[in-house]
């Protein structure tokens, strides 16, 4: 990347430079980059779901609790989720927690704890103490 830039430096000037540089950062590979602390629940769920999408595990870690992991709603790295949709706005709606039904669309699992196709999966957030609203759990019903 350093010899590309060099390269361009020859032919371009310092504002397209730049604007190139961080172009190429952007696009030199998959990375995660979270919603800031104030974001609300929802927002916090889509930048999941759409990594999730994107088979980046990051996410989970990086906008989970130290409950959200393998078995209680995490599902990257178990099965391929092709796309998704939020229903709506959260169910039982408090200061402190909320719960949102998605239809995610996936590949199932090879324990066949998830189908192939179209299901339903509720995604469990709550408020952390600094204000962040994180992923506590979730699954695919009571």
């Amino acid at each position: 990347m350093v010899l590309r830039l060099a390269r361009m430096r020859a032919w371009l000037g310092r504002s397209q430079l730049l604007g190139a540089a961080a172009f190429m950062v952007a696009c030199s590979g998959p990375g995660f980059s979270p919603p800031p602390d104030s974001a609300p629940p929802d927002v916090v769920l889509g930048a999941y779901l759409q990594a999730l999408v994107r088979d980046d595990c990051s996410a989970g870690t990086a906008l989970g609790t130290s409950t959200f992991g393998l078995g209680s709603g995490e599902l990257c790295g178990q099965t391929k989720v092709t796309s998704f949709t939020i229903d709506g706005p959260p169910a039982g709606s408090i200061a402190t927690e909320v719960v949102f039904a998605t239809t995610l669309v996936t590949s199932g699992t090879r324990d066949g704890s998830v189908q192939p196709g179209t299901l339903t999966w509720f995604f469990d957030l709550k408020r952390q103490p600094n204000g962040a609203w994180r992923l506590a759990g979730g699954g695919s019903g009571p």
